[in-house]
């Protein structure tokens, strides 16, 4: 793997292959590795470039008291955007599809190298304050604050088991296999960082107006309503945006769904060639 030196911390991707290249983003708790499966497709067409998001993988570790960190997911997006070079397409997930809509917004505004966005289900719940859907703001607020409150308590379990309890439900949860439940135990302080990051955005939907490269966004038909909603205000902001709708998925498609999340990768990038 390769390495990239942001101002304290150092972030770890890989870089393969040759030909248009395609900046894939993993969700929380998760590392590059979440990915593997688009590589056979792919393979010989793209280059691709996946990074482990700081505090996962072999990235940095994430402080237990992340407050006063220099470094952010949204620097090292900038900063692979600008290593890679040239028009770049990002495939991205959850929290890391929610940095690639600011890393988008924010190239939009400083020379336009993004050259589409294929974001699945990205978590921007900012987009739900000030009215947009008070309902559905309420629910998301009360899973982060259950997740932040037990991190604040040491109790990394319950923050666990209240994140992931909502995301696939608390059976699937417990039935999970051991190591993946660790991992989320392990990193569950940065996703509590990850909620508070989000939920002290201000940006509203007509923000993201100046993105206007091509936007897939693809959602589950099973997905909590929060993020369903969020992908819905997206939707109705950009008019370049087409969403798909995977009937039988919920939030975690790239993980059960793989075989759909490929064919509409591939789709989208075909279909935004250069």
């Amino acid at each position: 793997m390769k390495t990239l030196q942001l101002k304290r911390m150092q972030a770890s991707y890989i870089d393969r292959g040759e030909g248009p290249s395609v900046l894939l983003v993993h969700c929380s708790s998760a590392s590059h590795r979440q990915w593997r499966f688009l590589d056979t497709v792919l393979a010989g067409h793209y280059r691709t470039v996946a990074p482990d998001l700081l505090g996962y993988g072999r990235s940095s570790p994430w402080p237990r008291n992340g407050a006063g960190v220099a470094d952010s997911d949204l620097d090292l997006l900038i900063r692979l955007i600008e290593t890679i070079g040239g028009p770049v397409h990002i495939v991205a997930h959850s929290y890391g599809a929610a940095v690639a809509l600011d890393a988008a917004r924010i190239d939009a505004g400083t020379g336009g190298a993004v050259a589409s966005l294929c974001l699945i289900e990205p978590v921007s719940f900012h987009l739900l304050k000030g009215g947009a859907d008070p309902a559905a703001w309420r629910t998301i607020s009360a899973v982060a604050r259950a997740c932040s409150d037990a991190v604040a308590a040491g109790k990394p379990k319950r923050a666990a088991n209240a994140y992931m309890g909502f995301w696939i439900g608390s059976l699937r949860w417990r039935l999970a296999p051991r190591r993946f439940r660790q991992e989320v135990m392990r990193t569950i302080h940065k996703v509590a960082d990850e909620f508070k990051l989000m939920f002290e955005s201000n940006e509203r939907p007509s923000d993201y107006a100046e993105i206007t490269c091509p936007l897939t966004l693809v959602r589950g038909g099973r997905s909590p309503q929060p993020a369903a909603r969020v992908v819905g205000l997206l939707d109705d902001a950009l008019d370049q945006a087409q969403t798909i709708v995977i009937p039988s998925a919920g939030h975690m498609s790239p993980f059960t769904h793989r075989a759909d999340i490929a064919r509409i990768v591939q789709r989208h990038l075909a279909a935004c060639a250069f």
